[in-house]
């Protein structure tokens, strides 16, 4: 009986250790490897946050213990997750705009690449401000680091590297994400912690059979701009720091020396949207990181998308374009020409739930995740402004676009899906009933576009792991090992080091030596031998 009641006990202990193993397998995280993770993310725009809210959310799953400092809600809860909102949310484009002095977002889009990274750099400096100014943030701030225990910090790099010392102050690892492209800020993130010399600085339009001049020119411009950057937008957020973190003991490091010292730096693109260039360890691309598998639409939405006969076009103009501030005569050609055609509109405002005039066969939605809406079956076509993260969405949903781009950045993705032939592109000043009529014609009629995405998506869900799966593993690789595997020397390497001027230098000064000295061997040679010459001819002579 005693020896039954053993076996019964032992079957038991292995029946549950069985389960034990299998859900520690599905789960793919050991409760015991938990860790406590901060995540700080200033930035209020939905497509933005999209990104941040996804991993996340993620971690959370994976019984890490989440702590979110934000100014945008979640709209999700776990237990294991705590959410600290900062209200009011700071109007970071509305800033953008009244630091330029523009009227409207057509008038901004108008400046210079330069003039916007000034106007971008001021609001950056006063977002910071503001953010950190929170109570709640001061809470964090104002703790002795030996009382902070969170494992690892996360933060959102967009304008807004102060948060970068947070790491050194609390002597905890730093993970940045960079979610967005806009006006090439990715490209210059990656630039300063890239130790390559003589990058090109437009890899878009490098030709390799430029002279002499051309690259001398390259490298000027991509020096100047880079100076301009830091000198620009990192001196501002170095007196951010130097203002919320005074108990830093000593001189506070730079934003250079700091990114120097990130764990990780997860860039939200790959390829072929993006443009393959030389990356160090800790820089990871993650493209589509926010992208998961579709949940169900409400009831409303999924109705109008379902009845929808002849295929349904769906619209997002982006964040910074708000629908209020459209301009009439360009509301007015939308409308019309969605009224007059069979299919169906589903338009996304993120300021607004009602527009006057609406046709019948148009709907406007409200904070519905995009992802979702893309993958309906009956959505045949996507409207945008060129956002990024909107573009690896259609891509993903096997979805063409037709870009009405505005600024630098939406062009240049615009002009990318052109390219790789899944688009077309409406010039913002040419916008009319004609060209948008054409586009929708056009995207009609030629099947080729929705094969062409086809074949682009598969290239681009081709690798190892996905954004999400990627970014995960590297984080659980720095919680494991820490940041120095992936560390190199080189980072925060002097622009004259990196572009080897001081070797150029170097060179020029040891050819001036050398050449006085090679001139001189060659005069005292033609010296010595026509000595020679002459003294065997007076021999002979004599």
């Amino acid at each position: 009986m005693q020896q039954r009641d053993s076996k019964l006990v032992f079957s038991h202990f292995i029946k549950w250790l069985k389960i034990f193993i299998i859900l520690t397998i599905v789960t793919g995280q050991n409760p015991a490897d938990a860790a406590k993770i901060l995540g700080i993310f200033p930035h209020a725009s939905e497509s933005h946050f999209v990104v941040m809210r996804t991993f996340m959310m993620e971690l959370a799953r994976r019984e890490h213990n989440v702590t979110i400092f934000t100014s945008h809600r979640l709209d999700d809860r776990l237990d294991n997750l705590r959410e600290i909102v900062v209200e009011p949310e700071f109007p970071f484009w509305q800033e953008v705009q009244k630091q330029s002095g523009a009227k409207d977002l057509q008038e901004l889009s108008k400046f210079g690449e330069e003039k916007l990274n000034k106007y971008l750099a001021q609001a950056g400096h006063l977002l910071m401000d503001y953010f950190l100014s929170n109570y709640q943030v001061k809470d964090i701030l104002d703790m002795p680091p030996e009382h902070f225990d969170y494992d690892l910090i996360i933060v959102d790099l967009f304008y807004t590297e102060a948060l970068l010392a947070l790491g050194y102050y609390f002597r905890t690892p730093v993970v940045g994400i960079v979610s967005t492209d806009f006006a090439n800020y990715m490209e210059r993130v990656q630039e300063i912690m890239v130790p390559a010399a003589c990058l090109p600085y437009d890899l878009e339009n490098y030709d390799t059979s430029i002279g002499f001049w051309q690259r001398l020119t390259n490298i000027k411009q991509c020096k100047r701009q880079r100076e301009a950057f830091i000198s620009e937008h990192y001196a501002r957020q170095e007196k951010i720091m130097q203002k919320y973190l005074p108990k830093i003991q000593g001189p506070v490091p730079s934003i250079v020396e700091l990114q120097a010292n990130l764990a990780l730096l997860l860039v939200n693109d790959y390829y072929p949207l993006a443009i393959p260039k030389p990356l160090i360890p800790n820089i990871i691309p993650v493209g589509g990181l926010q992208i998961r598998a579709p949940r169900e639409l409400p009831w409303h939405i999924r109705r109008f998308l379902d009845e929808a006969r002849s295929g349904v076009v769906y619209i997002n103009l982006g964040d910074e374009q708000l629908c209020k501030e459209i301009p009439k005569e360009r509301l007015e050609v939308l409308m019309h020409v969605f009224s007059k055609r069979e299919e169906r509109f589903l338009w996304t405002c993120h300021d607004l739930q009602k527009l006057e005039g609406l046709p019948k066969n148009v709907m406007l939605n409200h904070l519905v995740p995009q992802t979702d809406i893309l993958a309906h079956p009956h959505i045949k076509l996507f409207i945008m402004n060129g956002d990024l993260m909107a573009l690896q969405e259609a891509i993903i949903r096997h979805v063409p676009i037709v870009g009405i781009p505005l600024f630098d950045n939406e062009l240049e993705n615009v002009q990318t899906a052109v390219k790789l032939q899944f688009g077309l592109r409406i010039d913002y000043g040419n916008f009319s009933e004609v060209s948008l009529n054409w586009a929708l014609d056009t995207m009609a009629n030629k099947e080729f576009y929705v094969l062409n995405i086809r074949d682009i998506s598969k290239i681009y869900r081709d690798r190892p792991l996905g954004g999400l799966a990627s970014a995960l593993f590297w984080l659980d690789y720095i919680l494991r090992y820490g940041s120095l595997p992936l560390k190199t020397q080189g980072i925060g390497m002097p622009l004259d080091e990196l572009h080897l001027s001081d070797l150029i230098l170097y060179n020029f000064l040891l050819l001036i030596l050398i050449l006085p000295c090679l001139a001189g061997l060659y005069f005292l040679g033609m010296f010595l031998w026509r000595k020679r010459q002459t003294e065997k001819m007076f021999s002979k002579l004599n």
